[in-house]
């Protein structure tokens, strides 16, 4: 139960975030807001962390080098979110972005890619990919 409710809040988060840095970058551009956004998510972060501790730092240098980039994939995150946001507005951003984010996942899980348990696609999850695919559609046209 704790993961669905982190999983819903993480979507609430997602939805303020890109409206927010959209209006951000309204103001300041995309590459700036991208910076001020990373910068003030990094003070939060290290105060939380001063506090938490929950890790030691020695634990990155067993982990594959590819993880790191998690950032830099934060910084494209942020910078085509509020693009998106700002040219076609939230919810169809949010629509489009969702869709790909499943995509994504979907595949990761079926071909076990980074480390992930691999897993068979059942007709089920299949008729949920077309279901949602064929929802954008409908959307699209709405």
């Amino acid at each position: 139960m704790q993961g669905v409710v982190f999983a819903l809040m993480s979507g609430l988060f997602i939805a303020l975030q890109g409206i927010f840095n959209a209006r951000l970058a309204t103001g300041v551009g995309p590459w700036l807001s991208v910076l001020i956004v990373h910068f003030v998510g990094l003070m939060g972060c290290l105060v939380i962390y001063s506090f938490v501790r929950d890790r030691k730092i020695g634990g990155f240098r067993q982990l594959p080098w590819i993880y790191a980039s998690g950032g830099l994939i934060g910084v494209l995150v942020v910078v085509t979110e509020l693009t998106a946001i700002q040219k076609l507005g939230m919810t169809w951003a949010m629509c489009l972005l969702l869709v790909a984010q499943i995509l994504c996942a979907f595949l990761i899980d079926l071909k076990g890619w980074f480390g992930v348990l691999k897993k068979q696609g059942n007709r089920g999850q299949w008729v949920g990919v077309g279901l949602m695919l064929a929802g954008v559609a409908i959307f699209s046209l709405a």
